[in-house]
């Protein structure tokens, strides 16, 4: 064997003897000293448990039929407040058209419930609103806890504008929609329903904002939970949408966020190490307000942590 061949082996063998040993010092130096401790400095921050569905408007509202052909004079703008017997619009009469309605289909599911043939003047106080599905007597506060799921999810609902020049008897004109409060409701999934609770406040993102609003009832009709959720908010847009998608915010939490491998255990007493001004590690304890399981969030000022050896969670 050459000596060129006898030195790269034993520059081979060096190698490998350092390899092993930086691997050696990689895992005990931590242990023993800190100094290659993780840690991650820390601020108060928000943690929101939410809940993407898609949510059903339920309204007190009545709709106004025509109850005779006619030219119509709107007197009321959409989306204004009035009071009862207000006078929302005035049809002048002329003679019946042999055309079909265009209206039919709405007049059809509307069929007998909340929907008045005499009055042009609003039969309660409340928001004008010329925007109807057909709807009006489906989901109503009084049937609302009855729904089920499988009869809603098919439904094709779309808001339809009645304002024009003219009528047929018997064809939709507008609706009121009493505002003082409105419902929600949301059908959730099992592994999800643990996030409400009967008096409970939530928050709703809705496309043109945010909504709060309490949780009224919930209803477990097996494979799925109705909610219903009450609130006394102005919404924009309440008057006109029946369904949407939205967010509903279950529990909006502040405190400190750190990941789950920062929680240790000292004597049972669950908290973190804190690196003082002398660069020691001190254990803390702490209280967990919630997580959404890879961060937790904390009750605890914000300091240089050190990485807990046991997870308790």
């Amino acid at each position: 064997m050459s000596i060129l061949t006898k030195g790269k082996k034993r520059g081979l063998l060096l190698y490998m003897i350092v390899l092993i040993s930086l691997g050696i010092i990689t895992q005990l130096v931590p242990e023993v000293t800190g100094a290659l401790t993780k840690t991650e400095i820390l601020q108060y921050e928000n943690m929101q448990i939410t809940d993407e569905v898609k949510c059903y408007i339920v309204r007190n509202e009545t709709v106004h039929l025509a109850a005779n052909a006619g030219t119509i004079n709107y007197y009321i703008e959409n989306g204004v407040k009035v009071r009862k017997n207000t006078k929302i619009l005035d049809i002048t009469p002329h003679s019946a058209s042999s055309e079909t309605s265009e209206y039919a289909d709405i007049v059809t599911r509307l069929g007998k419930t909340n929907v008045t043939l005499t009055q042009m003047n609003c039969a309660q106080t409340g928001i004008v609103s010329y925007y109807v599905d057909g709807y009006e007597g489906y989901f109503t506060p009084e049937k609302m806890a009855t729904l089920k799921y499988k009869d809603v999810e098919g439904l094709k609902i779309k808001p339809v504008n009645l304002t024009r020049k003219n009528t047929l008897a018997g064809e939709p004109l507008f609706k009121i929609c009493e505002n003082n409060y409105w419902y929600m409701i949301a059908w959730v999934d099992p592994s999800n329903i643990a996030k409400y609770e009967v008096g409970n406040s939530v928050k709703v993102d809705l496309p043109m904002g945010q909504v709060k609003a309490n949780v009224e009832q919930m209803v477990d009709q097996g494979e799925k939970w109705l909610v219903i959720m009450k609130t006394t908010m102005f919404y924009e847009d309440f008057t006109k949408i029946r369904s949407t998608k939205a967010n509903i915010i279950t529990q909006d939490y502040s405190g400190i966020k750190v990941r789950n491998s920062s929680i240790t255990t000292d004597k049972g007493v669950v908290g973190v190490y804190i690196k003082s001004k002398n660069g020691d590690f001190v254990f803390k304890p702490v209280k967990i307000i919630t997580s959404d399981g890879i961060t937790l969030l904390l009750m605890f000022p914000a300091f240089m942590i050190r990485m807990g050896k046991k997870s308790v969670l």
